[in-house]
């Protein structure tokens, strides 16, 4: 009988999927009748699974589908994109996640996430009827993936005014886009994604706001970000994509950035080090937020303010009632951290 083709089916798949004929010739079947769909799904690879719940699930469904595409890309795809889906186990699976964990680059934080979407990859295929077992089921979890009791806690890193001064002078020497997504991200104060994925066509040069749709925005409401004549000059200034729309591009505006990419933000920690003469606490974009909320509100901007900068929904009645969107105030409070970054004092 044919089991499938190496290396989609490995050694150790093909003497599963044998183990797996041997026995239901035990309990009186014969395997060389006509599969089941699920069955004719045992050998395909990984990767196979992966496009198939991104295009027939993720991307109709999710607004996080390309973060999840990007997350299976670099933490799953590489190490078992190959191996057919139905010979993975979970030892496999808890492995990885703790090579991810310990790694430099990601730790517990990017395992937690990668984690989370091979979890929905599985349960998905079950659902579907694709796959028999499930070996995301019983994965190692938080206190699994810690490798400190700080770990995986809500973050407090707050840069100070010199380092966030000297982030901005590093992110001019960085290589296109990261640079300017870089400077962007400190100076709007806004998610990597609401940039990351921004179109020529979001950039309101007349009114100077970037306009994301509800359908690109985290909390799925449409989101204005006032720019200033600095961030709008910085967004004036990305090249016209030949390939496709996204301001932020590594192919020409055919695919946009899908993170800041591992190699970058270690080149720009490296770059900041370079600039104070000595190497920061580390810190990561997201800090930006936290780092730009913190000195926002010590400088006696008001926090409905604040709140509506990082894109929050207000809660409760206020919630409910205030229906102002505070933009021109935004934009003011932006033009004072502005000038906090650019000033050499």
């Amino acid at each position: 009988m044919h089991l499938g083709d190496y290396p989609a089916v490995s050694l150790h798949g093909a003497r599963a999927l044998a183990l797996g004929m041997q026995t239901r010739a035990g309990d009186g079947e014969d395997p060389r009748k006509a599969k089941t769909a699920q069955d004719v799904h045992q050998t395909k690879s990984l990767e196979w699974l992966i496009d198939k719940y991104l295009e027939e699930y993720a991307k109709p469904r999710l607004a996080s589908a390309q973060i999840g595409a990007w997350v299976m890309k670099r933490h799953w795809r590489q190490a078992f994109g190959k191996q057919a889906f139905s010979t993975l186990t979970r030892s496999d699976l808890n492995k990885r996640l703790l090579k991810i964990a310990r790694s430099q680059d990601h730790g517990p934080g990017a395992a937690l996430e990668a984690r989370r979407w091979i979890m929905g990859v599985f349960s998905w295929a079950i659902k579907a009827e694709i796959a028999t077992v499930n070996p995301a089921v019983g994965l190692y979890g938080r206190d699994d993936l810690r490798q400190s009791p700080a770990d995986l806690r809500p973050r407090d890193r707050v840069l100070t005014i010199s380092e966030a001064r000297a982030v901005y002078r590093a992110a001019l020497r960085m290589p296109d886009p990261w640079g300017d997504l870089a400077r962007i991200l400190l100076l709007t104060l806004a998610r990597l994604g609401e940039f990351a994925k921004a179109e020529n066509g979001w950039f309101d040069r007349y009114g100077q706001n970037l306009e994301i749709p509800g359908v690109s925005h985290k909390n799925g409401d449409p989101k204005t970000i006032p720019l200033t004549p600095l961030t709008a000059a910085i967004l004036g200034g990305r090249p016209d994509g030949a390939d496709g729309p996204f301001l932020f591009s590594t192919t020409k505006g055919g695919k946009p950035v899908a993170s800041y990419a591992d190699a970058y933000a270690n080149r720009l920690r490296a770059l900041t080090a370079d600039e104070l003469k000595l190497a920061p606490p580390h810190f990561t974009i997201h800090d930006f937020r936290r780092t730009g909320a913190t000195h926002l509100t010590a400088m006696g901007v008001n926090e409905e303010v604040v709140e509506m900068l990082l894109g929050h929904r207000i809660r409760g009645v206020r919630g409910v009632y205030m229906k102002h969107k505070f933009l021109e105030e935004r934009r003011e409070a932006l033009r004072r951290w502005e000038e906090v970054l650019t000033s050499t004092g």
